[in-house]
């Protein structure tokens, strides 16, 4: 059995300028030649197990199509011999083919599961899909910590919000289309608000899809650090290497490179030699590009050539949505009063808002009572402390504000449908905000009938849902209260 890292012999002699002219393939013929050369490399029983129903579909615009009967044939030659068929066709055709592998129509329906293909296997052939999808996992595992990535860190666990929503579609984009679509990409926002577990999440997607691509995530400390080493050992062009023959690089932190001159010469280097081969570059700061000082024009021109895209402090309704998904992975259900509580005094870094959530999962499992006040103990958050120094006169005083209407307007009797809905936050807001009683909201908006509170609340709650503008609103009231 030969090694397919070897150079293959050629199956084809004759040897034509096919460049300057139209060719028709037969590919059931090309086929045959692919197959008896990819034979060569592996054992009878490997072949029969991965490339038995797997057939050359067409040949057209320098793609291969390649169609095969199972979705797990799929994963394994798309993660095991995707270059030992490219070479093998470049043999067969005297063409530099692009190869596409799609499950059959007929089968997509339907497609069988590892335990059906189990069952209809000889006896004593049962064991090699266990020990595949083992090497499979490990094969994963072992790219994703070569590469520096995290495996928690996937888009399936990303909660998108308002404030992400962009920057999330940004990387799901980038997946599909590593390198042609957005390249850069330049993720920008405050510590603690997602940008590494976005930029990560990218990377393992990708490396599922690939095991045989090369993916590395690095903060700008550790690239610098790399690159000091490899001057001091004369080791530069292995470090260059590195960097440099990759399919995606990920830098997290770069605006610390404003102050280290050196640093910024080689990173210009490695931007130009992966941006001409489209290979992709994903980059994370606290600032945009623009905000970045001491870095030189032409690195900032490179910053800011792709996709600039900010994520910030995650609202309110997204702070809940992320408790919930931590509770849930630790098979836990929290009360929701428990969760606004944190959600509430937790406002600015989703980071915090994980550790706030770990304390309260802690509790539950040193079987203490999952109460209010036995939470708010053990995060030093005193419940009425807000509530003792927000007085209703500071909510109807803020909400006037942004909504541009007077404390007059709001007690009296005009009906404008904006000032209406103005009056409705307030209300909103009094019950909300200081868990005043329906009678005393009603009061301090004078009007008579609790009902109009009640009815004020499920409107504002309904608007926010329905009308993210409305909703950025709401949070800009919450984030002046004091």
């Amino acid at each position: 059995m030969v090694n397919e890292g070897e150079i293959l012999k050629p199956i084809i002699s004759e040897k034509r300028d096919i460049s300057k002219e139209s060719v028709t393939f037969d590919t059931d013929e090309v086929w045959k030649i692919v197959s008896e050369n990819i034979r060569l490399y592996m054992s009878p029983r490997d072949y029969a197990t991965w490339f038995k129903g797997v057939f050359l579909e067409k040949i057209d615009n320098g793609i291969a199509e390649i169609s095969c009967d199972l979705p797990f044939k799929r994963e394994w030659i798309e993660s095991y011999h995707r270059n030992l068929i490219t070479k093998s066709l470049t043999q067969a055709t005297g063409q530099k083919l692009e190869i596409v592998i799609s499950i059959r129509s007929s089968l997509k329906t339907n497609p069988k599961t590892i335990d059906e293909i189990r069952k209809e296997s000889p006896e004593g052939e049962k064991n090699i899909f266990s020990e595949v999808q083992e090497k499979i996992q490990k094969d994963k595992s072992a790219v994703a910590r070569s590469a520096q990535l995290n495996p928690k860190y996937l888009f399936s666990n990303f909660i998108v919000g308002s404030h992400n929503a962009l920057a999330h579609a940004v990387a799901e984009s980038v997946v599909k289309e590593l390198g042609t679509l957005y390249n850069p990409v330049f993720f920008y926002g405050p510590s603690g608000v997602g940008k590494t577990h976005l930029m990560q999440a990218i990377g393992n997607e990708f490396l599922n899809k690939y095991t045989d691509k090369k993916v590395i995530y690095v903060p700008i400390e550790q690239f610098l650090n790399e690159l000091l080493e490899s001057i001091r050992n004369r080791t530069n062009e292995k470090f260059r290497k590195k960097y440099r023959e990759i399919d995606l690089l990920i830098i997290d932190d770069i605006q610390f490179i404003e102050t280290y001159p050196k640093t910024q010469e080689e990173l210009f280097h490695t931007f130009n030699t992966l941006y001409q081969a489209n290979k992709q570059m994903i980059m994370a700061a606290d600032r945009p590009p623009k905000e970045i000082k001491n870095i030189n024009e032409r690195l900032r021109s490179r910053f800011s050539g792709g996709m600039v895209a900010d994520l910030q402090a995650p609202d309110y309704e997204t702070r809940i949505a992320i408790l919930q998904q931590i509770s849930s992975d630790h098979g836990l259900t929290v009360d929701r009063d428990i969760l606004e509580l944190i959600a509430k005094n937790v406002e600015n870094n989703v980071r915090e808002l994980e550790g706030a959530a770990i304390k309260v999962i802690s509790l539950e499992k040193l079987g203490h009572p999952l109460t209010l006040e036995e939470v708010a103990k053990s995060l030093q958050v005193d419940i009425e402390s807000k509530r003792k120094r927000l007085k209703p006169e500071k909510i109807i005083e803020v909400v006037c504000d942004v909504f541009d209407v007077t404390a007059r307007d709001i007690k009296g009797k005009r009906r404008t449908a904006y000032l209406a809905t103005a009056r409705q936050v307030i209300m909103y807001m009094l019950r909300n905000e200081l868990g005043l009683p329906l009678e005393r909201v009603a009061r301090e908006v004078n009007r008579q009938d609790h009902t109009t509170v009640l009815h004020a609340c499920e409107k504002i709650e309904d608007m926010m849902k329905d009308d993210s503008n409305f909703k950025d609103k709401i949070e800009t009231c919450k984030s002046r209260f004091e």
